[in-house]
């Protein structure tokens, strides 16, 4: 197996938290002239043709396509990600969202503890803890408590136990690749299969988007969806499960940074020590791995 440094895996994953900071508000921003399986689908299907386009670029493989469990396991969770994501999304609010699929690390720890998958330490189950406790203080101020989007609630709670599956099952995929092209190749036909599987559900809907909705769509599909998750994918190659979770939960702190800076609004101290809870949290356990060559040496 090839893996990276830890160190650089980490940057990996603060680029694509950066990224993925985007996801939510603008997917929030579609739902009002699209459907979220639309938006699911077109999102993917884009983000699939520039992975290809690149495959193809760097002469890579791109077929056949060979299944194994955990790819299998993470194409599943992305298929169910998506369409409860994207439909949960129209009955709740952005933040809301954020925090709820967020919980991904709660059940990538209780997964793995209950199937044995991969060792659980007790650094892990500290950083998952904080994570949450910082993921709540960044946007609790615009948490809606109350009212009456609790359906879009709890399929935000399904969301994150979805992706918790597409966590486990692409870290454990990354670790049978031996370089970035490889991984690219994976990233593409995890994409490229759940497109095929949830396209049927474009149609069940009218599909009139305009000109400022097919912009965010490409932007979503590019950024946060085909660069943001390679990126995502090559910080998967040097860190355990657990911390691959987390570095996906840093979106959170770039989204309030960008709320700060770009829409001016104010930075409160639960916003500052919540984002230095989630970004201890992601530290914590890379701090044991940084000497390690691979994430299954800090776990024996």
């Amino acid at each position: 197996m090839g893996v990276i440094s830890s160190k650089r895996a980490l940057g990996f994953g603060v680029l694509a938290a950066l990224l993925f900071g985007t996801h939510s508000v603008i997917a929030r921003f579609l739902t009002s002239d699209l459907h979220g399986l639309q938006i699911a689908v077109v999102r993917i299907w884009i983000a699939a043709a520039v992975l290809f386009v690149l495959l193809k670029f760097s002469k890579q493989a791109v077929f056949p396509i060979r299944f194994d469990r955990y790819k299998l396991l993470a194409i599943a969770g992305f298929v169910l990600n998506y369409a409860v994501f994207h439909i949960g999304l129209e009955r709740t609010s952005a933040t809301n969202a954020m925090v709820l699929e967020n919980t991904a690390p709660f059940f990538v720890l209780v997964m793995l503890a209950s199937v044995g998958i991969e060792r659980v330490r007790k650094v892990d189950i500290a950083a998952t803890v904080l994570v949450m406790a910082g993921v709540v203080l960044t946007v609790r101020h615009d948490i809606d408590i109350g009212t009456n989007a609790l359906s879009g609630d709890l399929l935000m709670v399904v969301a994150g136990f979805t992706w918790a599956m597409f966590i486990i099952g692409s870290t454990k995929s990354v670790q049978n690749t031996s370089a970035p092209l490889e991984r690219l190749q994976l990233l593409f036909q995890i994409l490229f299969v759940s497109a095929i599987v949830l396209t049927p559900g474009f149609f069940l809907f009218s599909f009139e988007p305009t000109g400022a909705d097919l912009m965010w769509l490409v932007f979503l599909a590019v950024f946060p969806t085909a660069v943001g998750y390679f990126l995502w994918y090559e910080a998967m190659a040097g860190v355990s499960t657990v911390t691959a979770a987390l570095l996906f939960v840093l979106s959170v702190v770039f989204t309030f940074i960008n709320s700060v800076v770009f829409l001016g609004e104010a930075l409160t101290p639960g916003m500052m020590i919540g984002g230095a809870l989630v970004v201890g949290a992601v530290i914590l356990p890379s701090l044991l791995e940084s000497n390690d060559e691979s994430p299954e040496g800090s776990e024996s």
